[in-house]
């Protein structure tokens, strides 16, 4: 298991105070980049292998998003990595030890060259080791876009700058939650978060945002011009409170 200490930036929370949605990730995003860097497969390392991680899923779990100056430890730990594929837990705690949020992902070996996956070496499978899953409810990677045309709003459309990418260059995973993020209606204090990744976005790529609501969930598909998506993102509520 890794873990790092930090305290709640202005710059992370929102008009409440609180951690915001995207803040929680990019904490989860760092604890993984911290730990690659530790350990010495960082993103150096492999790019003179000729290789790269790409997320292919997140579910966020909140049991409450700290406030502004809390201390909190953020933790992780690789519980399956095997063939093509790595599974990767994470969590936040706060000072006494309590879950702030649980978080599942899945994430993919790619080449360079090719954008292909490739099998994880057997150097960096030992490096990062396999620990035990957390105890949460798992629901998997697919997320279903509803298909009701007639309740489904289309929304303007954004072209990828500079600003969305990231050292692959291609937009951030994270970006894709600040963008659906922007569709949450205000009365929607969403406590889940799944997200699903199908294919990559570019510098000049277009992104077509297309909207579902129901009562106590948002589902946004944020896709090329052919209607085909670059992620889906699902914001929902399971009970807990801000």
């Amino acid at each position: 298991m890794y873990r790092f200490r930090s305290r709640i930036r202005y710059s992370e929370c929102d008009e409440s105070e609180h951690l915001t949605l995207v803040g929680l990730l990019n904490y989860f995003q760092d604890c993984s980049t911290f730990q690659s860097e530790d350990l010495g497969v960082g993103l150096d390392v492999l790019h003179d292998k000729g290789t790269f991680w790409v997320v292919n899923s997140w579910q966020i779990d909140i049991m409450r998003l700290p406030r502004l100056c809390e201390e909190v430890d953020i933790c992780t730990r690789p519980y399956d990595c095997r063939g093509f594929f790595g599974k990767r837990n994470f969590y936040m705690l706060d000072t006494d030890g309590e879950f702030l949020a649980k978080a599942d992902s899945l994430w993919t070996y790619i080449s360079m060259k090719d954008s292909s996956p490739v099998r994880i070496e057997e150097d960096i499978i030992k490096t990062y080791g396999n620990m035990p899953r957390i105890d949460m409810e798992y629901l998997g990677r697919k997320i279903a876009f509803p298909k009701k045309d007639d309740e489904t709003k289309k929304l303007d459309e954004i072209t990828v700058n500079e600003h969305l990418l990231d050292a692959n260059h291609h937009v951030n995973n994270g970006k894709y939650v600040e963008l659906a993020a922007g569709f949450i209606p205000e009365d929607l204090h969403a406590d889940r978060i799944r997200v699903e990744y199908r294919k990559q976005a570019f510098l000049g790529d277009t992104i077509v945002p297309f909207i579902f609501k129901e009562e106590d969930a948002v589902t946004v598909k944020l896709a090329d011009a052919a209607g085909e998506p670059y992620s889906v993102v699902a914001f929902s509520m399971r009970g807990g409170s801000k």
